[in-house]
């Protein structure tokens, strides 16, 4: 039912990767931080959502985590 996705590499905590998908790319995932230790650093993707939405909000993520690594 969920996923988690580890951010810790990508030069951006957990709440500002979220917030910054958000503004960027209008995809909305969960910061884990507040579930403990070993979940900071990732955000919790929800699987409920039919499949070719799931696919496209992928594409954002990946999108989105490309464009940081070129800042970088």
């Amino acid at each position: 039912m969920f996923v988690l996705f580890d951010v810790r590499g990508s030069g951006l905590g957990a709440e500002d990767f979220a917030r910054e998908l958000v503004v960027h790319e209008n995809v909305a995932l969960l910061p884990c931080d507040g579930f403990g230790p070993s979940a900071c650093g990732h955000l919790r993707i929800a699987l409920t959502a039919p499949e070719p939405r799931l696919e496209e909000a992928g594409r954002r993520i990946v999108r989105f985590a490309r464009k940081l690594t070129e800042k970088r």
